[in-house]
């Protein structure tokens, strides 16, 4: 697939979401796309790949969530091959991206992706979530997408709910008795999400400690 094609179906998708971003950025999220695309012959870092469908799944999917983000620092949780955290922070340069996966070759992958874009606001660490240090890796949101259960990922990340940080877990399908495995003490609410070129439901549920 011919880069202007991507480019075309990308800047579709971020216009009917209603994001602007500038022309250097566009630039950088096709760059990350076609690192990832090299890097999956190897590696294999997602099932996805087809390119067209990549920019739907992948780079129009994590930037869905942009509108939620409140915090300066946002830990990625499980991030695999940068899922949500390397297009949120391709979009926001001014907030700084801790990028958690306990795999080492996708780490490897993002250190490449750091180098190669010149991403200087993401901070790739290798490690399993229970092990961070959250005085080491402080954050105010925490994003996952498609990671566990809610009760586990609460369970999880629970140092830094404890802190005032608030979960921002990306799903696809969400059942009531999942929203009501999360402990006692924590709000829950969920907003549905319109992702293009995605037939699939998608949604967003916010988590955070009652004050």
């Amino acid at each position: 697939m011919s880069s202007p094609e991507l480019r075309k179906r990308l800047e579709r998708g971020l216009g009917s979401m209603g994001i602007d971003l500038s022309g250097d950025q566009v630039e950088a999220l096709l760059a990350y796309l076609a690192l990832l695309t090299r890097w999956n012959r190897a590696y294999n870092l997602t099932a996805v790949d087809e390119p067209m469908e990549m920019v739907d799944r992948h780079l129009l999917d994590s930037l869905s969530i942009l509108p939620w983000l409140k915090a300066d620092r946002v830990l990625d949780a499980g991030t695999g091959a940068g899922l949500p955290g390397v297009p949120l922070a391709i979009a926001c340069p001014e907030r700084h991206f801790v990028l958690v996966d306990a795999s080492s070759k996708k780490v490897r992958f993002l250190r490449q992706v750091r180098r190669e874009l010149g991403l200087d606001n993401i901070e790739p660490v290798h490690g399993r979530l229970e092990m961070i240090d959250p005085d080491n890796y402080p954050a105010g949101d925490l994003v996952a997408r498609a990671l566990a259960p809610l009760p586990r990922l609460v369970g999880q990340l629970e140092a830094w709910l404890a802190r005032g940080a608030r979960l921002l877990a990306m799903k696809a399908r969400l059942e009531q008795s999942e929203c009501e495995g999360v402990p006692s003490g924590y709000n829950v609410d969920r907003i549905e999400l319109e992702v293009p070129g995605t037939a699939a439901r998608r949604c967003l549920v916010i988590v955070s400690r009652h004050e």
